[in-house]
């Protein structure tokens, strides 16, 4: 057993210790998930994560395909994450 933990403590670890990547088809996995509540907290948090490194094209994508991604857990806080998002990356392409 404990052998077990720590090996999931260990991947936890990689896994955070990865660059932030704007994979929008992590995103699209996501959208699987069967229980709207929980469809909506992991899609909130790839966007808190990923967010920055997306670029306006990614989240045009993002924006476009929310409703149908997202299902019933669409939702004002997320147009509005992929909003802020977009902003920047717009800012940050015109610099």
């Amino acid at each position: 057993m404990k052998w077990v933990v720590l090996l999931l403590l260990s991947v936890g670890l990689l896994v955070s210790a990865q660059p932030k990547q704007c994979l929008v088809m992590d995103f699209y996995g996501l959208s699987w998930i069967s229980e709207p509540t929980m469809r909506h907290m992991e899609l909130s948090r790839w966007l808190t994560t990923n967010g920055d490194s997306c670029n306006s094209e990614q989240l045009l994508l993002l924006w476009n395909n929310l409703a149908m991604w997202a299902g019933v857990a669409d939702s004002a806080e997320l147009r509005a994450k992929v909003h802020y998002y977009y902003a920047r990356a717009r800012e940050k392409e015109k610099k």
